[in-house]
């Protein structure tokens, strides 16, 4: 073949096959660029258009528009070591539960929407339960050093507590077996079974539970638990009027999302919480009205109406 190529001829050919080689590369390479399959311009939501990829509108932090909210951090569901109790738009009390072995609860009050936080009296080296009636009197369920349940009542905000005495038909988080719950009826409950009550929501009619794997619970005297919802990933829940609202972490939140657990698709709200300094247990929410409160570790954050704007409470 070396010898039919020699001679002007075949180098001409030579030099028109080298050039139709490199279109055909060019060609090729320009090919492989193309925007890869289920990633193609009209299938991605656009960027400035404010609507997830499931359709739902995509709530605001308070950040600017063109920035992109971060990737939620990982928190997995655990038993609360935080407690919150809303009483009004202005007033609201937190507690850090303590642990049976080294005690550690502790109570603060706000009056001020959470400008400031006045500490209180922890009523136990281990609190589980603070209920404020309308009165501003208040009782806690907790154990001292023994780790069994007793019952607390205070007249002055927690100024001073009565002397312990023995829990009545209560609802209440049992400080000793975070799967065990104490019910109204004087019973002890597994609404869980033996996996731990992440949360224990309660009103004047009934308790609501929740699961580590984001089963909602509820019963009216702990004899039977009826199933509400299931909010995957669900990390806290408070009772809100007629509705059961859960913390949960989503993309589309730079921090923690407010959802309502008949709807958990649909993001009610961002708390732009810091969850870098959070572990897992170290949440709580609350609410009572419009307004509602967010612990997430050692901060509070607050918000009414549509829980659009949120404030740092102290």
């Amino acid at each position: 073949m070396g010898g039919r190529m020699a001679g002007p001829l075949g180098l001409a050919a030579l030099g028109a096959f080298l050039v139709a080689d490199i279109v055909l590369v060019g060609l090729a390479v320009r090919s492989t660029a193309a925007v890869p399959t289920g990633s193609a311009g009209k299938d991605r939501p656009a960027a400035d258009s404010g609507v997830s990829a499931g359709g739902a509108a995509t709530p605001t932090t308070g950040g600017t528009d063109s920035a992109p909210a971060a990737a939620p951090t990982s928190l997995t569901a655990a038993p609360l070591t935080v407690g919150l109790v809303a009483v009004d738009d202005h007033t609201a009390w937190r507690f850090d539960t303590g642990n049976c072995a080294d005690g550690g609860s502790t109570v603060a009050v706000t009056d001020d929407g959470g400008k400031t936080w006045q500490p209180r009296v922890a009523p136990f080296d281990v609190t589980v339960r603070l209920r404020v009636r309308d009165n501003g009197s208040a009782f806690a369920i907790g154990a001292d050093g023994d780790c069994r349940a007793r019952f607390r009542q205070s007249d002055d905000q927690a100024q001073d507590w009565d002397t312990s005495v023995a829990v009545p038909g209560v609802w209440y988080r049992d400080p000793k077996d975070a799967a065990v719950v104490g019910t109204e009826a004087r019973t002890k409950a597994k609404p869980c079974d033996s996996a731990g009550v992440v949360d224990l929501a309660v009103d004047d009619d009934s308790a609501t539970a929740l699961c580590g794997d984001g089963t909602i619970l509820a019963s009216r005297a702990g004899r039977e638990w009826s199933l509400e919802a299931t909010v995957d990933g669900a990390l806290a829940i408070a009772l809100a009027g007629d509705r059961t609202l859960a913390l949960v972490t989503v993309p589309e939140c730079a921090g923690l999302a407010v959802v309502d657990a008949a709807k958990p698709e649909e993001v009610r709200g961002c708390a732009p919480a810091d969850l870098e300094a959070v572990s897992a247990g170290q949440l709580a929410l609350a609410g009572k009205g419009a307004t509602v409160w967010v612990a997430a570790g050692s901060a509070v954050l607050r918000s009414s109406g549509d829980l659009a704007e949120w404030t740092t409470a102290g």
